[in-house]
């Protein structure tokens, strides 16, 4: 019995220090660069976290040795690992489809912003991909580019 009750709080322990370390990663940025590799290796656009913005940005990542922290393949794995609960991340609903309400959705696989049309006003909300400006839907959703290179070489 004692020995369920340990394995049961390493379950927990584990889980917690796994959650800790994901939000910690999600708070450091990348560090400007102070130099170029030697060994040729070219810049890589991957996605950074802000934390001040909600939303994940482009940079460009350059590695010599190491690997940054805050650093993710793409869009999706950096909002889904530092901000799961974006309406960023949640599909749009489809509206009817008649042009007197204009509303902008994000599209996650183009991270652009796009306008939709519909017969009554659409439904908006914390937890719904649904903006009335587009310049809402921008600044919420869309990377931006941050150029910042990052190297230890």
């Amino acid at each position: 019995m004692q020995l369920l009750t340990i394995f049961a709080l390493f379950c927990l322990l584990g889980t917690t220090l796994s959650a800790r370390a994901q939000e910690d990663r999600c708070k450091r940025r990348p560090k400007s660069a102070k130099g170029m590799c030697h060994n040729g290796e070219v810049p890589k656009l991957r996605f950074t976290y802000n934390p001040k913005t909600e939303k994940c940005d482009h940079f460009y990542d350059l590695r010599c040795n190491g690997q940054i922290l805050n650093s993710f393949e793409n869009f999706t794995e950096c909002m889904t690992a530092c901000n799961p609960d974006s309406k960023c991340l949640a599909t749009p609903d489809k509206p009817f489809q008649f042009p007197w309400k204009t509303s902008f959705v994000f599209d996650i696989n183009k991270m652009k912003c796009k306008k939709e049309k519909s017969l009554r006003r659409p439904a908006i909300g914390p937890k719904i991909n649904r903006f009335l400006e587009e310049a809402d839907c921008k600044k919420t959703c869309e990377p931006n580019l941050i150029k910042i290179i990052t190297s230890s070489g």
